[in-house]
């Protein structure tokens, strides 16, 4: 891999006529680089009147968009999506000078919540509540992420499998979903399962909701002590008369 000085160095920064908007990849790559610093400046100037204090001539500028290169390589500003995020928040906060690269990378990288993305436990608890729906597709979702984590999950085991098992199971998909949504990716493909975790057919997923269940009675009945579920649970059918 060519370190980032090498790559910059093969770059030349003459302003080109292309509008990052209608290009169509999605990601930007080496040969894009060019054209999109270009762009960037192009749309900051708009943005930023006072622009010419930190660009006061073009050696200036061609010096800036080098170092605006190698921080967008080395913190992977690498899709179209991020750089809109930057655009708007750009616009959003009433400055006119030319920022620095560093502050436009973090406007490039939006945190959850400018996204409307709720905190890992309550998205656990509304996909909990809508797992319960007769049909969760169709339940009033706070956002997609908490409905792609959920149905990662298993609709089935939200509602059936103890917090203490399948709430890191939930809280993994969520993370994975959420930090691809911040970086503009798509978020349906995720691997399902955890590392070394077996996927279980539904007479599997039945049997341990019953295996659960019958648990609880158990505990319910104050019969916790005795040796096995077969004794526990004959003698709840003995004090039921059965």
């Amino acid at each position: 891999m060519e370190q980032v000085n090498q790559i910059v160095s093969k770059i030349n920064f003459n302003p080109v006529q292309q509008d990052i908007h209608h290009n169509q990849q999605q990601t930007i790559n080496r040969d894009q680089t060019e054209k999109i610093i270009n762009q960037v400046f192009e749309r900051m100037k708009s943005i930023r009147p006072a622009w010419r204090l930190s660009l006061p001539d073009d050696r200036a500028e061609a010096v800036a968009k080098k170092e605006w290169t190698k921080a967008f390589i080395k913190n992977g500003i690498l899709s179209f999506e991020q750089l809109r995020h930057g655009f708007d928040k750009a616009r959003s906060i009433d400055d006119k000078y030319f920022p620095a690269p560093g502050t436009f990378i973090r406007w490039c990288t939006p945190q959850p919540e400018d996204l409307g993305l709720p905190e890992p436990e309550t998205a656990y608890l509304e996909a909990c509540k809508h797992a319960h729906e007769l049909n969760p597709g169709k339940a009033k979702w706070s956002h997609q992420a908490v409905y792609e984590a959920a149905k990662q999950t298993g609709f089935f085991e939200l509602k059936s499998m103890a917090e203490k098992h399948i709430l890191p199971v939930f809280t993994r998909n969520y993370d994975i979903i959420t930090k691809k949504i911040l970086k503009g990716e798509p978020i349906s493909d995720i691997p399902k399962a955890l590392p070394g975790q077996v996927q279980q057919t539904i007479a599997e997923r039945n049997k341990a909701y019953h295996d659960q269940q019958q648990q609880q009675s158990i505990q319910q009945a104050g019969l916790s002590h005795l040796n096995n579920n077969t004794d526990a649970v004959a003698a709840i059918k003995g004090m039921l008369g059965r």
